[in-house]
């Protein structure tokens, strides 16, 4: 118990407040969270992933067992999006809302800065390639779920190459490979824009959830969706990692940024391309919000993989 309450006050409370600062500014100012969003992805994204990956890189080895655990977390959730959907009976729009949400969880705008408190740079660097590949899913098996093949795949492609957080960990995966590192000043500048961005990313979550809407919370979809990405996806993701033999710092970071709740982005490809929006919506708000009491639990058991 008092493993789980050290880990609430070390992680959960700090993300709470930048949330809660960020939704009690917007109702006072109504932030412009897209221009917030296009800093953190384009300048500070990329900056604490170039200085991450140097400092806690683990290895050509990792790399593999990440991508493995990817691939076999991701069919796994897939296939019990789908089943779920299914067995509810529910429509196409339904089905691909609930894949999406069971597939992806908020491994980045919320997942890094978690890991980062949590595990410090080193569990960081292993986040960052984890990260990568599910910018790479989001916009490709995502915009599938989304559309269901309705969506030209070419553009799914020229979204993934323009995430400047994929050039940002070719480059610091090679120069980790090399051995190499920064000079002193642009080290110096990697880190001051690096840390700032888990407090703008929590800014911008505090903002999305203070707009959400929570009436009507209710409805055996979401409620499916809501079990399934708050319990089943850690079930999932221990079984995969448990399979995989994975181990240590590593599984302790793949099991916490699995466990994450549904991802953002999936209300905006919705929205875009196609599916239950409301649904999406609802179960992007319902389990960030569980998540403050949820995720301390899954780092204290994380922390023992």
């Amino acid at each position: 118990m008092s493993g789980y309450l050290n880990t609430m006050a070390e992680v959960s409370l700090p993300i709470l407040l930048a949330v809660l600062g960020g939704a009690w500014l917007d109702r006072r100012r109504r932030l412009d969270t897209r221009s917030l969003a296009e800093v953190s992805l384009y300048l500070l994204a990329p900056s604490l992933v170039l200085f991450a990956l140097p400092e806690g890189s683990g290895g050509g080895g990792e790399i593999g067992a990440i991508a493995a655990f990817t691939f076999l977390n991701t069919g796994l959730m897939w296939l019990v999006g789908e089943g779920a959907g299914l067995w509810l009976g529910l429509g196409r729009a339904g089905r691909s809302a609930l894949s999406m949400t069971s597939v992806f969880g908020n491994s980045n705008n919320y997942g890094l800065p978690v890991v980062l408190l949590a595990y410090g740079t080193a569990g960081f660097s292993r986040a960052a390639v984890y990260v990568v590949g599910q910018i790479l899913l989001m916009y490709t098996l995502g915009i599938y779920l989304a559309s269901r093949a309705t969506a030209g795949g070419k553009g799914a492609w020229q979204a993934v190459f323009r995430m400047p957080v994929l050039y940002a960990a070719l480059v610091g995966g090679a120069v980790a490979f090399l051995g190499l590192g920064w000079p002193k000043g642009l080290n110096e500048a990697l880190h001051l824009l690096g840390n700032a961005y888990p407090a703008v990313v929590l800014l911008i979550l505090g903002v999305q959830l203070g707009r959400a809407n929570w009436r009507g919370i209710g409805g055996k979809e979401l409620w499916a969706a809501i079990l399934i990405r708050l319990l089943g996806a850690p079930a999932v993701a221990f079984f995969c990692l448990w399979i995989l033999h994975i181990q240590g710092l590593l599984a302790s970071v793949l099991f916490v940024e699995a466990s994450m709740p549904a991802a953002v982005n999936t209300a905006v490809l919705v929205e875009q391309f196609g599916g239950d929006r409301e649904l999406v919506a609802k179960t992007v708000a319902v389990t960030t919000a569980a998540s403050f009491v949820l995720l301390p639990l899954f780092v204290v058991i994380g922390r023992t993989l």
